[in-house]
Parts: structure tokens; C-alpha cells; sequence
């Protein structure tokens, strides 16, 4: 395969940058422009050990650190070559060209891993793991990407497709010999069927949580004016964020600020008070409010201590989704009615923290084991679904249909999890999900 070449590490001034090579002329290509005392040509250098030498770029030297890879023993299962140089636009991109002038080709995107996937090294759901590893906000998804990447699921996926793929062989073996072997066949793959869909339907139920462990949980703070939205914001998140006045109407647009609890990662959206207004500006904020409120996974909705809920509120409360919102009671420093609901003061930041804790865990806190097979990528969650559906299927016709019916429901429930970990996934899908990644990785 062509060797490949490209900068590793963000473009920019840096205390070091890395030039990765990949394939076949990796090392030669290296040897022809890196030297140092203890080897008389980095041709011989010893696998996995770092060399400290000089690299030759032609209009510029420098002193770098080597590292070669052997085949098959390295990331991409390749022959691979690392230059540790100092960082600098201008610096690193010579040494890059001089690796193209010795024959090593522009890496393309994720290419690395690409390599790495097709070589065996990895599932394609790791390679996943890694990019959403890559572009983690919060400590629940990096850990959670750590396990895809590390192929937790990719490991629990090939061992459900073998036991399907050990059921098909016995149905299709029995096929040649009906009279001997296909009332048995059909007898075990049946029960087979029935185990396969709940140890599926256990990590399907995990694709929920999952996702909000990736993405995070969208949070609209709804309320009229003056009620202390923009004071909840800036408690939430430890700062004067928002401003806060006795006039109404100061937040005319959303605000967002992002904050970490137990490792997820909550989207505040502090939005306009919502009140009647013959201002333009304001009413658009109104306006924007509703929608954002609409768009959101919780609704924390924010009311004064002191007093019910008015008409208004009431009205307001009934556009929105019932089980989506959660009653905030603001301003329990001054006054404490007894109503139920959260209740808080902003001010003084009290109840602040119980209620950071009642938002993730209604979401969260639902008897999944966040630390074991979990699903937190829609794809994935598309492909056991799908799979499910197929077996649920197969399981409904076992008594009706022959067994022919029966194998092109198990066939496609082998396919839709093959999807996963990448040896039925079809090449659009395989480049989709690399040219996600960065240059380099």
C-alpha cells in the first residue's frame, strides 16, 4: 500500500509537532532524511525505541526525536514513522514536503485509522469510539468512548453474531436434510432467537441514556420577566454570565452557557422573559424563547416564591410538553409558600446543587450501568434496532413459515450488526464515518 504522510498535531506554534508516515516505504523514506549517532542509517533502527538525531528538510534542519513502528505491530498495522520536531507552521511543513519529495503521498482524512480498520487492527465501531473520544465535552462520554474504542461493544457484537451465525449454519444445514435434522434445528434456533433478542433488547434499552451521556443534556430556562432566570444561569454556572437587573426584559436573546455535573454535560439556554410586549426586539427574544423551550430534553421553568402561578404561567405551561418540565421556585430567601416544586435562591445560591442533581438524574439515573455494554452512538443504536426487529420477526414466523422465511430474517439481523463493528458495512458508511476525522489521526 502507498505510504502516507501529514502533520499530526494542530497547525499553530507549538512546544513540538509531530510528522506521522504510514506504509510500506515508511521507514526508507525516513532513513533518507533523518540521521543520528548511534546508527549509521535509520533503516536499522530498532522497533518501538525513540532516537534522538537530526532530520534533514533541505532549506532547514532541525533536531527531532524518530520513533518507527513495525508492521504489524504498530497503529495501522503498517510500517510506521513518527518525527517529534519543534513546533512552527513553516518548520513542520518542510518536513513534510521532504517526505513527499522521498515518495510518500498526502494523507486524507482519518486515513490512519482507515488504515488501521482495513488491516484489522480495530472494528469500525472503535474507530468511532476514538473520534467521539477525540470530541468529548464531558468526563461520562470520554469514559464512554474510551469502552467503544477500546471495543467493549465491538466484542459483545461479534459474539452475538456468532451465535446467530452458528444458528444459520444448522438451519441451513438442515435444509439438506429435512426429515433428520430440521425439527431439531428449528427447535434450537428458536430458543437461540429468544436469548439473542433480550441480551439485544438489555443494550438497546441503554441507547437512551447512552445519548445523552454523549451529547450532553439541553436545558431551557423559561420563565417571565424578573422571575431570576438569568440569576439560575450564573449560578449554574459559578459566573456573572447573564445580566441581571430590576428592569424587565434586559435578556432579549438566548444565552448559552455549558456546565459539567457527575460528568455530564448540561446546555443551559437562558432565554427572554416571557411577558406581552410591543417590542419588536423583544417579542423575536419571546418568540425564540417558546422554541427553544420546544427544542430542549428539560424545561426548567422558573416562578417566584410567594405566590401561584398566574394565568399567564399557566397558560405558557401549557404549550410545552408536561413531562419535560421541572417547577423551579425562586426566591425561597424571601418567601416560602409551601408549593411543591424545586426551590431555590439563586441569589444566595441555595438548591443549586439539588437541583443540578435532580436534571441528571432524571435522565441519567435510570438502573443502566453506565460503566458496562452501553450504547451511546445513534448508528449503532439504528443497527441493534433493526436487528431486533429482524429476530422478533424470525421469532413470530418460526411456526408458520418454512425455514427458508425464517433464514432471510436472521440474515438481515447478521447484516444489521455486522454494520457495527464494520465486516457487513458497505464502503459509503466506512468513508462517511472517516471523513470525520482530523488530519493525521
Amino acid at each position: 500500500m502507498k505510504t502516507v504522510a501529514t502533520i499530526s498535531t494542530p497547525i499553530g506554534r507549538g512546544a513540538i509537532a509531530i510528522v506521522r508516515m504510514s506504509g510500506d516505504d515508511a521507514l526508507k523514506i525516513a532513513a533518507s532524511m533523518f540521521s543520528c549517532k548511534k546508527l549509521t542509517s535509520f533503516s536499522s533502527a530498532e522497533p518501538n525505541y525513540m532516537y534522538y538525531g537530526q532530520v534533514d528538510a533541505g532549506k532547514v534542519k532541525d533536531n527531532v526525536l524518530a520513533v518507527y513502528f513495525k508492521a504489524p505491530r504498530s497503529y495501522t498495522g503498517e510500517d510506521v514513522v513518527e518525527f517529534q520536531c519543534h513546533g512552527g507552521v513553516r518548520l513542520v511543513e518542510e518536513i513534510l514536503k521532504t517526505c513527499i519529495k522521498y515518495g510518500a503521498e498526502i494523507a486524507d482524512k482519518g486515513e490512519f485509522t482507515k488504515r488501521a480498520f482495513l488491516n484489522g487492527k480495530i472494528a469500525l465501531s472503535d474507530a468511532e469510539g476514538i473520534i467521539d473520544m477525540i470530541n468529548s465535552e464531558s468526563i461520562a462520554s470520554l469514559n464512554a468512548s474510551y469502552r467503544l474504542s477500546t471495543g467493549m461493544i465491538a466484542d459483545k457484537i461479534k459474539s452475538l453474531q456468532d451465535i446467530l451465525l452458528d444458528c444459520i449454519s444448522q438451519l441451513e444445514a438442515s435444509l439438506d436434510y429435512p426429515e433428520e435434522m430440521e425439527e431439531e434445528a428449528k427447535r434450537d434456533g428458536k430458543n437461540i432467537v429468544e436469548s439473542l433478542i433480550a441480551q439485544l433488547q438489555k443494550l438497546s434499552d441503554t441507547s437512551k441514556v447512552g445519548g445523552y451521556i454523549r451529547q450532553g443534556i439541553n436545558v431551557a430556562i423559561i420563565g417571565q420577566a424578573n422571575v431570576g432566570k438569568s440569576s439560575l444561569l450564573n449560578a449554574f454556572a459559578g459566573k456573572d454570565r447573564a445580566i441581571v437587573t430590576d428592569i424587565a426584559g434586559t435578556t432579549r436573546d438566548s444565552l448559552e452557557e455549558y456546565v459539567e455535573v457527575d460528568g455530564i454535560m448540561l446546555k443551559m439556554i437562558d432565554t427572554a422573559g416571557i411577558r406581552e410586549t410591543g417590542d419588536i426586539v423583544e417579542s423575536m427574544g419571546v418568540e425564540r424563547s417558546i422554541q427553544a423551550a420546544k427544542g430542549s430534553d428539560i424545561i426548567l421553568f422558573v416562578t417566584e416564591a410567594g405566590r401561584q402561578l398566574n394565568d399567564y404561567e399557566n397558560d405558557l405551561i401549557s404549550q410545552f410538553d408536561s413531562d419535560k418540565i421541572m417547577l423551579v421556585i425562586n426566591k425561597c430567601d424571601i418567601n416560602d409558600d409551601g408549593r411543591e416544586g424545586i426551590k431555590i435562591s439563586a441569589k444566595d445560591n441555595k438548591g443549586i446543587d439539588e437541583l443540578k442533581r435532580r436534571i441528571v438524574d432524571s435522565f441519567v439515573n435510570t438502573g443502566v450501568d453506565t460503566n458496562g455494554d452501553i450504547i451511546t452512538n445513534s448508528r449503532h443504536a439504528q443497527a441493534v434496532s433493526k436487528a431486533l426487529e429482524s429476530l422478533k420477526n424470525a421469532k413470530c414466523n418460526y411456526s408458520s413459515l418454512p425455514t427458508e422465511c425464517i433464514l432471510i430474517d436472521l440474515r438481515e439481523a447478521y447484516f444489521s450488526l455486522g454494520a457495527i463493528t464494520g465486516n457487513t458495512a458497505s464502503e459509503d458508511i466506512i468513508d462517511s464515518i472517516f471523513s470525520k476525522f482530523c488530519l493525521g489521526k
